[in-house]
């Protein structure tokens, strides 16, 4: 296979995907500021992706692809497979499914080489920096710019300090770009910060909420995994029972916790009241059985999880952690509680459950949050000038202003 493939806008020397010197120097001489994009250049973006589970990471690339997609551009996905995998149809251009753990074959390896010298891909991008995506020995093979997004600031979550593999990490927010800066010690010219997005996908139900007939569904959705919250939940549930309310609660997730789930909750004598479901006909509608969504931020992209439930038109009560601050004006367009604090949660259930205008009041401000302040234009518009920055050896923008507020200043 060809170093560069046929179709590619740049051509780079042996050993080398971005020239840094050349940027330094720039850089010294201009301050790009904001960028203003008057058009949206159109690539071909192949993106490597951990298997497609019920998480925020899946979350998060299932809205990325969807964004590029949407703005004009060609996507390969290349993953391996997952419960989720079905919801991405349709949002990818061609896909290569990856071995689980990166566990690939001289075969499996041609077999992906074949992949991408048939879709010619200007410009990678990986989700997350999992060491287990092919994403960088693809990258250094075809001497094409890659670029990761980074979603969270603990240490699984993070790339190396001084890490030089990628040619550009993106933040999801202002927290993890510092932690970027400052604790990972990356070079100021390789890291931006581009906001999450998500699709409005069914506005809030204002007839089914304010239903006297309907029993109440308190949904806790995530991997199962260690710390991940779900004792919590189950602890709240109980003393929301015991307070006479009536109402139904649900456990939706997998991982290696799966197990402990079902016999804390058997254990607890609430098998009756909590429903824990590991698996499901149709992904693509995780919250339609849900009248209120609990999120655990301790999960990977958990601000994903967060605004796709907004976008679901679901109140949400979210732990602190993470991006949740930035996401949710606390008592307006959802709730944040204190992690691991069951009686803080059983409060804010009991508020949502009893107050049936509340709860209304609170979606429709979630998701009218979701489509006036997360748009996807505006992800697909600061992605495409990370793209050309790194296809063109220019500075990544500092800060990229949203086609709204551009409207707004005119």
């Amino acid at each position: 296979m060809p170093d560069s493939p046929p179709g590619s806008k740049i051509v780079r020397p042996s050993g080398v995907r971005r020239d840094t010197a050349r940027l330094q120097a720039r850089e010294r001489e201009r301050d790009t500021g904001r960028i203003r994009l008057d058009e949206h250049a159109s690539y071909r973006v192949a993106v490597f992706a951990p298997a497609l589970e019920l998480d925020g990471t899946t979350m998060y690339t299932r809205t990325l692809l969807n964004a590029l997609r949407a703005a004009g551009d060609h996507v390969m996905l290349l993953s391996p497979s997952g419960p989720m995998a079905k919801t991405l149809d349709g949002a990818y251009d061609s896909r290569f499914e990856v071995p689980e753990q990166g566990r690939m074959g001289f075969f499996g390896w041609r077999r992906m080489k074949e992949a991408l010298a048939e879709f010619e891909p200007e410009v990678l991008h990986a989700v997350s920096p999992d060491p287990a995506l092919p994403a960088i020995r693809v990258a250094d093979h075809l001497q094409l710019p890659l670029c990761v997004s980074v979603h969270g600031i603990k240490p699984d979550e993070l790339p190396p300090t001084e890490d030089k593999r990628y040619d550009a990490y993106i933040a999801s927010d202002q927290s993890v770009r510092e932690r970027l800066l400052n604790d990972c010690r990356l070079e100021r010219d390789r890291t931006t910060l581009i906001r999450d997005c998500a699709f409005p996908e069914r506005a809030p139900d204002e007839k089914s909420i304010l239903s006297d007939r309907k029993r109440q569904v308190v949904g806790w959705v995530g991997p199962l995994t260690e710390g991940c919250g779900y004792g919590c939940f189950i602890e709240a549930a109980i003393k929301v029972q015991a307070r006479g309310v009536d109402s139904m609660f649900s456990i939706l997730g997998s991982g290696p916790k799966a197990g402990d789930v079902r016999d804390q909750v058997e254990s607890r004598g609430m098998l009756p009241r909590i429903v824990v479901v590991q698996g499901l006909y149709d992904y693509g509608r995780i919250w339609d059985p849900y009248d209120i969504a609990v999120i655990d931020t301790r999960q990977s992209a958990a601000a994903l999880m967060v605004l796709n439930a907004m976008a679901n038109g679901r109140p949400v009560i979210a732990t602190e952690g993470g991006a949740v601050f930035d996401l949710i004006q606390d008592g307006v367009d959802g709730m944040i509680v204190p992690r691991d604090n069951a009686d803080a949660l059983a409060e804010r259930i009991l508020l949502l459950v009893q107050n049936p205008a509340e709860r209304l009041r609170m979606a429709k401000a979630a998701f009218d949050k979701i489509e006036d302040e997360y748009r996807p234009a505006d992800m697909a518009d600061s992605l495409n000038a990370v793209y050309t920055a790194l296809l063109t050896d220019e500075p990544l923008p500092k800060l990229f202003e949203s086609r709204s507020k551009r409207a707004a200043a005119k």
